[in-house]
């Protein structure tokens, strides 16, 4: 994912998951291989039916075409097992093969008509596969257009048979339909696989949140019951006059004991993904600028950081944010984190512009504290740089960069069969449309032909039959996997459909009707294939082949007519058998995928939690009250009235933090602080019950700090309303007037007295 903007509203950090794009990956892969190994089979026979063709072939045309496939052939499966690209192979060899196809006619030097048809047409299904392959499925397409149509007019030429235009008809339609309802199932897969990829990407990213959500609100709980009831107990005390020094300083050893306990580092820190560092930065920046909006870009795969170069990087850029909310006097302040793996080596790089008043970089003298220690030295301690770019009145961009190395999780990976995520690939609508195409043209083709057949009656019971099947064959196919039952009684159909049509066709040579079971017979084979019989269909195809043996023998065919009839089931069966383990494999990955995600995103989300707790939320509070508490924790220290008074503040500072997060930051907590020293009364109360919109939210910061901060007296209460209310936030001033603002839900601010 590139380019997501993360906002704190939606409380969702957009990230590129590292297993995006695994499962498409995947699919190549296994259609690199499956094609490889598919023009490997389709060779042998190819070959053999050229043999009776070769001494009438032109040598030159033998060397270009021939050599070309036998060569390209062989080198697939080298490249497929070896690189896993055969995208040029797939190019040349449908290349080959068509230039083979429209030559043809040019090749054939003997005077005499062919007895039977080129042997390309062998290689054009695939080809047009490979073509595909090569560039994409629209070109497949094309080609298997150009193809079909080519080879239909050789066949009607001397050296392709000079065969009847109905026959002619047939073959192109044959050489239509059928690598077209491939190409289709190759395109819906791929389609189907990317949009399952995302699905899962952004299923992980839902979850990431909520387990980084649930792990963050019981961290924030332990650490509300430690300020309850050890930090805001001992300022109580410390408060009271009465009471003794020595339980004062008890108590306040004590808090400081629990938070020191609380803060400790702990060994089983995951490394943080793109998409927690993001959050834990907007996290410790929010408190000191609150209008900071933090935007990530990331990409390339497995981008993580340890949690030691996660914490400086947030602490740097919190030292950047403090400096814009003390000096720039900026309203808009951006936060743009960037994370990129290339080559397996990663980088990181963190911008933070805004655009207040800017300032001459070279005027700010080298010791400067907060640039050099907060964050020159702190970057340079995990081997990265800072680098500051700003003028007077054109803002500031301060760029952190780091690089490194990828760590991987700690987690082992759970192995799981897939089938549920193989089945989650597959839309009925499309496998009924495909199924009932392949079977539709060629009933329709051999109800044309049936004319020309000696006993028309077997052939017409054969399509009725063929319809049965195709029938039993996607019955329910959209709510569950087809029955044994259900895959036996289509074999059966089918072997009572080639049972007919070898009836009669017992001598001689095949007339055109002859050839339209053939391709009914393997789709429906394939059918069942992907319905989860895989056993029925080749045992299916393992009966054609019987039948068709014993066909050829009975009635003198040949070993030509009988490849003309076999190769076609037994190259497509083949093919989709490759398909469907090649997407059996991907749903295993999947779904362990999945699996090791979900182990790891609660890991990291508890790793996260600790690392938020230690760096941001005790970070701050021991920047509030940690000296405090360090000299109540002197029972020789004697408290003067000014400590005691900075109790008394400190601990309703807390206390508002506790009741009304919704409407306090650092700065206005700091102006709350210094209001109520100048006797102004400040009312917080939080009935929302959720977090704020962001837009409400610092809406009502910023109108909130501006009144009290000019406030010299009287009144001012903040109320948040529950969810569903008009009027989310209602801030009520009582001074010399009565002064009401309401905010809405779109962050509107609306001031009227009362």
């Amino acid at each position: 994912m590139s380019g997501a903007t993360l906002t704190k509203s939606a409380g969702h950090l957009g990230r590129a998951d590292p297993t995006r794009g695994a499962s498409a990956a995947g699919l190549r892969l296994w259609l690199a291989r499956a094609v490889a190994m598919t023009c490997l089979a389709t060779l042998v026979p190819a070959l053999f039916m050229a043999l009776g063709q070769v001494p009438d072939l032109h040598p030159i045309w033998l060397v270009v075409v021939g050599g070309g496939i036998v060569g390209f052939t062989l080198l697939m499966p080298l490249y497929a097992w070896s690189l896993g690209d055969v995208r040029w192979l797939c190019g040349a060899y449908a290349l080959v093969t068509l230039l083979g196809l429209a030559t043809w006619v040019w090749a054939w030097t003997s005077t005499t008509k062919a007895t039977e048809g080129p042997w390309l047409w062998m290689c054009l299904g695939i080809a047009a596969v490979c073509a595909a392959m090569a560039t994409t499925v629209p070109v497949g397409f094309v080609y298997t257009v150009v193809a079909a149509i080519t080879f239909g007019f050789v066949r009607l030429t001397p050296a392709g048979g000079a065969v009847e235009p109905l026959e002619a008809v047939q073959d192109v339609l044959t050489l239509l339909v059928l690598p077209t309802a491939l190409l289709l199932l190759i395109q819906f897969f791929a389609t189907a696989v990317d949009e399952l990829d995302a699905t899962t990407a952004e299923s992980q990213r839902v979850e990431a949140d909520r387990a980084i959500d649930r792990a963050l609100s019981s961290q924030r709980a332990m650490l509300d019951g430690i300020i309850h009831d050890r930090v805001m107990t001992t300022l109580v005390t410390a408060v009271q006059t009465d009471q003794p020094r020595s339980e004062v300083a008890e108590l306040a050893g004590a808090a400081l004991d629990t938070l020191a306990e609380a803060g400790a580092p702990t060994d089983s820190g995951q490394p943080l993904s793109p998409h927690q560092l993001a959050r834990l930065i907007e996290d410790m920046v929010e408190p000191v600028c609150p209008q900071a909006e933090v935007e990530l870009d990331s990409a390339g795969e497995g981008f993580t950081v340890n949690p030691n170069v996660a914490s400086i990087l947030g602490q740097a850029c919190r030292e950047a944010a403090l400096n814009v909310t003390r000096h720039a006097e900026a309203e808009n302040v951006t936060i743009g984190i960037s994370a990129r793996v290339v080559n397996g080596d990663q980088s990181l790089r963190v911008d933070i512009s805004d655009d207040g008043k800017g300032f001459d970089p070279t005027d700010v003298p080298e010791n400067r504290f907060g640039i050099r220690v907060s964050m020159t030295e702190r970057m340079r301690s995990i081997g990265g740089t800072v680098d500051i770019d700003s003028a007077p009145g054109k803002g500031t961009v301060v760029r952190l960069r780091w690089s490194g190395q990828t760590e991987r999780p700690r987690t082992p990976i759970s192995r799981r069969r897939a089938s549920e995520a193989l089945r989650s690939v597959l839309r009925v609508e499309l496998f009924l449309f495909l199924v009932w195409l392949v079977v539709g043209v060629q009933v329709l083709v051999g109800l044309i032909s049936t004319l020309s057949a000696s006993d028309p009656v077997p052939v017409l019971v054969a399509q009725g039959v063929a319809i049965i099947a195709t029938g039993i064959a996607l019955h329910r196919s959209g709510e569950r996997v087809i029955t044994t039952l259900e895959a036996g009684l289509v074999v059966f159909c089918l072997t009572t459909v080639t049972h007919l049509m070898y009836a009669v066709l017992r001598e001689g040579s095949m007339p055109s009707y002859a050839t339209w079971h053939y391709s009914v017979v393997m789709v429906l084979l394939i059918a069942v294939l992907v319905r989860g019989q895989r056993t029925a269909a080749w045992v299916g195809l393992a009966i054609f082949l019987v039948q068709s043996i014993v066909w050829s023998v009975q009635t003198d065919q040949g070993p030509y007519q009988l490849m003309d009839v076999v190769f076609g089931p037994v190259l497509w069966v083949t093919l989709a058998t490759l398909v469907m383990r090649g997407l059996r494999s991907i749903g295993e990955q999947l779904v362990r995928v999945r699996s090791t995600s979900r182990e790891n995103t609660h890991a990291m989300a508890d790793s996260f939690s600790k690392l938020v707790l230690r760096e941001v939320w005790l970070t701050q509070l021991r920047e509030q009250i940690g000296p405090l508490l360090q000299n109540l924790a002197d029972p020789n220290h004697q408290l003067s009235a000014q400590e005691r008074d900075a109790c008394r503040i400190l601990e309703g500072r807390l206390r508002d933090a506790l009741r009304a997060g919704n409407l306090v930051s650092q700065g206005v907590s700091d102006a709350i602080q210094a209001a109520r020293g100048r006797g102004v009364e400040v009312v917080l109360v939080d009935n929302r019950g959720s977090r704020l919109p962001e837009p409400v939210r610092l809406a009502t910061l910023r109108r909130l700090e501006q009144l009290v901060r000019t406030s010299t007296g009287g009144r001012i209460v903040a109320r948040t309303a529950p969810e569903g209310y008009a009027d989310a936030v209602t801030i009520l001033q009582v001074d010399a007037e009565r002064n009401l603002t309401t905010i809405d839900e779109a962050g509107t601010v609306t001031v009227r007295k009362t």
